[in-house]
């Protein structure tokens, strides 16, 4: 007889602004499908609000690599100015809403996606889980 541990699940992390319609979409979305028909999680949901918590700069730096972008920082901050993880950082800093929420991530499969202007690339992304 063998012993196997129980399976981990995966983490997809949700950077979150709760001031955003879009945003509280994204999050009733991962939550609605993070069960399948038999009632078992599929992956965790790890929530970053970015007025709570800034984003570290390993971070940024996974995000920007994971969405597979030319201009990955022209793509996540709400300021087309910035260009690199220097600038992000020090505007995040001063003001964290800059991000542009919201920004899923699958840790796992080394994907990043923004949820801008539609939730498509998020259900896509969601969807791998299945």
């Amino acid at each position: 007889m063998s012993f196997r541990p129980p399976r981990s699940l995966p983490i997809l992390t949700l950077f979150h602004n709760v001031k955003s319609e879009r945003s509280n979409a994204a999050l009733a979305l991962l939550q609605s499908r993070q069960k399948n028909a038999s009632g078992e999680e599929q992956y965790r949901i790890d929530v970053v609000d970015e007025t709570q918590q800034a984003p570290t700069d390993t971070q940024l730096k996974q995000v920007a690599s994971f969405l597979q972008s030319p201009t990955p920082w022209k793509e996540m901050m709400a300021s087309k100015d910035i260009t690199n993880a220097h600038d992000a950082l020090k505007a995040l800093e001063e003001k964290p809403t800059l991000l542009n929420c919201p920004i899923l991530v699958d840790w796992e499969k080394g994907k990043a996606v923004i949820g801008s202007p539609t939730l498509e690339a998020l259900e896509r992304l969601i969807d791998e889980r299945k």
